[in-house]
């Protein structure tokens, strides 16, 4: 077997440090605390590869999570490590064996390869807002049918890698809940976390479920006389202040002026400041201050390639007889960007930020007078604890004059004050496992759980709209398209002024545009607004401020035909393309594919019988169709001369039909007609089955429209139909694999609040006692859920090929 080492070079081009050799022997670890720039990305990312894949002993292969998911605070960081990830698994000839997944806010592909394919080892890269609404069922960008398969996928199997923990805000307890969690609720598959930073407050890592680090990774003495790393380590930079009035309205220009006399040709000058804002200001008058050098602005919100663009502006070889460049950034460059500054100019923030900051500045070590400046910030201190940037301001005072180092500079004992943040408890958790909105049509707000309210994102793409409202034909906006703004005050102030238009995930109908209220404005939402309201620039990004028409994405990265967000009465998955499917082939196909997924992600943490469940709902899960309201759907689906020969061939699942017509009643939902079968006429299909009551749910929630709770939809309120289905209802015999449903008269019983006379529990009920159960719980119910829901997708996707 290929050792560490050897893999290391392969992929890196250069020997892997001493540290992240005991990293692959031992496994990762809770808690990774080395200094800046001494390569903690490769530290966890070569190391879980080598002992998923490589490892001499299969039992270390096997307790390997197969999945390794890499979360971070900012986009910039999620692009520049999917760069340099993507290039060691290319150079390892891993790209097929491993894919690299990026989970990208505003567009949502229901069968992307993560999806599609959760058996294979895989690394997922993504923000906190990203992948932790992910963990917690609320996926932000994705459609709320589509939140419990990332849960079920995300919370089991998974290795988790927190990055930059200083910028993690909530999600920090967020994630060690979490962990803590599926100890105690239990997972189907071993699920891990790693939490790494240069600037680690072990304290915060304490919380209610999860009080101890077990396994902590830092930097010996014998690790710090690596010549590579000692080069990194003792690089020095002196510490001056500027004197800038942090109350004069030209502060910009001022703070511009102290970057630009010091920038020396051939060389890089960075300003690091606080908010985008000041960054904007100061970056115009750098412009204006210092004509013939190129200058960056960079910060969060850009559109993917723009930011990509200015990122490979900023990381450049610089040419040293050139004028060298300079780059004005937020906090995006505090972590993991890889810059090395002659001159970095800061404004005073939480000394943590510091460090981070100072660790861009001389980081190669290869620059002997390097100097790191400061001013005091904005007397409002924002966005950080007016007492953390004082208590930076007295320590950098009394570093005035003195070089400094990284290790340095993090082993000063500078106060900061502890964030109070929202902590997820049991009962949050529990409560995130029901995805249906209240009566009111709000879902629970996860917000405090991942980041302070003002930090939250939303998605904007821009589009010539000539001032009317997108039409139900407009693409949802492609991921090119989408620049992150802040869902907070600049964007209801601007709701107010323009028309700004947002999908209605609950629309009755499909794909429907409405116009966004400000009261609308909240986190993971798509926007879309008229190309001419102005608002943005690829060279400045996000400025409400600017004027002027927005110029649009390349037509190559313009989305392609619709393929319309999911709606409740969206069938869409029942048709295919030129292909006709009986229904007794596709449950024949569908349990085959949930017994190969398990036979690879089965035990340990999952019974024989809670598989087997699994396998017996792929076997009856659309069991429903044969209900007379589908399969009229599927003949109208039909050219007109083809229709008798397509009711004669019934009951069919897939259509291959060249026409779309809607069920009606038009709310009807199959999976509710299987699942009311099998608790009436159908029962006997569950004979010998030792989970009759988890195979019941998991066919009811393969669509994730059915979940804990059965709602009948405004419309039909004076019909006396649920979903489509009335009491009453005959569900005719049905061939399934090895024999035959009889037929069923369907009961809304179960549906109604309270037990039914007989006693017989109500749906409610028997989905809450199933998340209870101390076998299943929420993570191992939503993990078997997940598998049913993608072995219907897979087969249905085989059977297209096959044609």
């Amino acid at each position: 077997m290929t050792s560490f080492q050897q893999m290391a070079r392969t992929a890196s081009g250069h020997e892997p440090y001493r540290w992240q050799g005991r990293v692959a022997v031992d496994g990762l670890p809770e808690l990774l605390a080395v200094e800046t720039g001494a390569g903690k990305t490769a530290g966890v990312v070569l190391p879980w590869l080598w002992r998923r894949r490589l490892h001499p002993d299969p039992a270390v292969r096997g307790a390997t999570p197969h999945w390794l998911v890499f979360c971070l605070p900012l986009r910039v960081l999620v692009e520049q490590v999917e760069a340099e990830v993507s290039g060691w698994l290319r150079r390892l000839d891993l790209t097929e064996a491993v894919p690299l997944h990026v989970a990208m806010g505003g567009r949502e592909d229901a069968r992307d390869p993560w999806r599609l394919h959760p058996e294979r080892d895989a690394i997922v890269l993504g923000t906190v807002d990203m992948l932790v609404s992910r963990a917690l069922n609320r996926g932000y960008g994705a459609s709320r049918f589509s939140w419990p398969i990332d849960y079920g996928l995300f919370n089991n199997g998974t290795h988790w890698i927190f990055d930059e923990v200083q910028l993690l805000g909530p999600a920090l307890a967020t994630g060690r809940q979490l962990q803590g969690l599926r100890g105690d609720l239990q997972t189907a598959l071993p699920t891990s976390s790693t939490w790494m930073s240069a600037t680690v407050d072990r304290p915060a890592l304490r919380t209610v479920d999860n009080l101890t680090v077990d396994s902590v990774v830092a930097l010996t003495d014998e690790d710090r006389a690596d010549a590579r790393l000692a080069v990194r380590l003792g690089a020095t930079k002196t510490v001056r202040q500027v004197s800038v009035d942090p109350t004069d309205k030209r502060r910009p220009a001022a703070l511009a002026r102290e970057l630009v006399v010091r920038h020396r040709p051939g060389t890089l000058s960075l300003a690091v400041l606080n908010t985008v804002r000041t960054a904007r200001d100061v970056h115009a008058e750098v412009i204006r201050q210092l004509p013939g050098v190129p200058v960056t602005l960079l910060h969060s919100r850009f559109r993917p390639g723009d930011r990509r663009e200015r990122v490979e502006e900023v990381l450049a070889d610089l040419d040293p007889a050139g004028p060298g460049r300079v780059v004005v950034s937020t906090q995006v460059v505090e972590a993991g960007v890889d810059l090395s500054a002659a001159t970095l100019l800061t404004e005073a923030a939480p000394w943590p930020s510091i460090v981070q900051r100072a660790g861009r500045c001389n980081r190669d070590g290869l620059a002997d007078d390097a100097v790191l400046l400061w001013a005091e910030g904005l007397k409002t201190s924002a966005p950080y604890d007016a007492v953390d940037v004082a208590a930076t301001t007295l320590a950098l005072m009394k570093l005035e004059g003195v070089s400094c180092t990284a290790t340095s500079l993090r082993a000063l004992d500078v106060p900061v004050v502890r964030q109070v943040h929202a902590v997820l408890r049991r009962t949050d958790l529990l409560g995130l496992f029901d995805t249906a909105p209240d009566l009111s049509g709000n879902d629970i707000d996860i917000t405090p759980f991942i980041r302070v309210s003002d930090e939250l994102d939303l998605q904007v793409a821009w589009r010539p709209l000539d001032g009317t409202r997108p039409g139900p034909h407009e693409p949802t906006p492609a991921a090119a398209e989408l620049c992150p703004v802040p869902a907070g005050k600049e964007l209801r102030e601007l709701a107010t002024k323009a028309m700004l238009w947002r999908l209605d995930h609950l629309a009755r109908g499909e794909h429907t545009w409405v116009r966004l209220a400000a009261r609308d404005v909240r986190a993971g939402i798509v926007v879309l607004a008229d190309s001419q309201a102005g608002g943005y620039s690829p060279a400045q990004g996000w400025d409400p401020a600017l004027r002027g028409p927005v110029p649009l994405v390349g037509a190559d990265s313009q989305p392609g035909p619709v393929i319309p967000d999911e709606t409740l009465p969206d069938d869409r998955l029942s048709y295919a393309t030129g292909t006709w499917v009986t229904l007794q082939d596709h449950l024949r196909d569908v349990e085959a594919e949930v017994r190969a997924i398990l036979k690879v992600l089965g035990p340990p943490g999952l019974g024989a019988g809670q598989m087997e469940a699994a396998a017996v709902a792929g076997r009856l899960h659309d069991v429903g169709k044969a209900h007379r309201v589908f399969q009229s759907t599927m003949e109208r689906s039909a050219p007109e001369p083809d229709r008798p020969g397509r009711a004669a061939g019934a009951p069919w699942a897939k259509s291959g039909g060249p026409h779309r017509p809607r069920h009606s009643p038009r709310f009807f939902r199959h999976e509710l007609a299987s699942a009311l079968a099998l608790l009436g006429d159908g029962a006997d299909a569950l004979r010998g089955v030792a989970e009759p009551e988890l195979v019941v749910y998991l066919v009811a929630a393969h669509h994730g429209r059915i979940r804990l709770a059965i709602r009948s939809v405004p419309e039909e309120e004076q019909t006396g139909r649920v979903l489509g289905i009335a009491d009453g209802d005959v569900l005719p015999a049905v061939r399934i694999p090895g024999g035959e449903l009889p037929p069923c008269r369907l009961s809304l019983t179960p549906v109604q609040l309270g037990r039914a006379a007989d006693g017989a529990p109500s749906w409610a009920e028997r989905a809450l006692a199933l998340l209870a159960h101390e076998d299943l719980g929420p993570f191992r119910l939503s993990y078997l859920e997940a598998i049913v829901r993608l072995a219907d997708w897979r087969a249905s996707a085989a059977a297209e090929v096959q044609t």
